[in-house]
């Protein structure tokens, strides 16, 4: 018998909105993700960094911009939780244990 279900929460249940970021880091003069911000990336994602030194790694593409608003763009991706589906999971919780789990990284926290 089921009694427990794990969703991951990042475009299962809280929208992303990739556009957004793009267009955000566009603003701030950086037009192209590269190699070696996907390389910053996975340092991220993986703790070997941690978020300002990110925010630092990035600000190197885009030296007139303040790590505030490369903070901003780098968050602009996050959209929406929709209410139906917290009201869908506040319904299942009558019955199952919930859990959310999401591989963000501290500065989306």
């Amino acid at each position: 018998m089921v009694n427990a279900i794990i969703f991951d929460l990042g475009d299962v249940f809280l929208n992303k909105n990739k556009e957004a970021k793009v267009e955000a880091f566009a603003a701030l003069g950086l037009h192209e993700w590269n190699d070696e911000h996907e390389k910053l990336e996975k340092k991220l994602e993986t703790g070997k960094i941690d978020g300002e030194a990110f925010l630092k790694g990035l600000q190197k593409s885009m030296p007139n911009a303040t790590l505030k608003e490369i903070k901003a763009a780098w968050n602009a991706g996050i959209d929406d939780f929709p209410l139906y589906r917290l009201e869908f999971l506040q319904k299942l919780s009558e019955e199952f244990r919930l859990f959310l789990l999401s591989n963000t990284d501290p500065i989306h926290i």
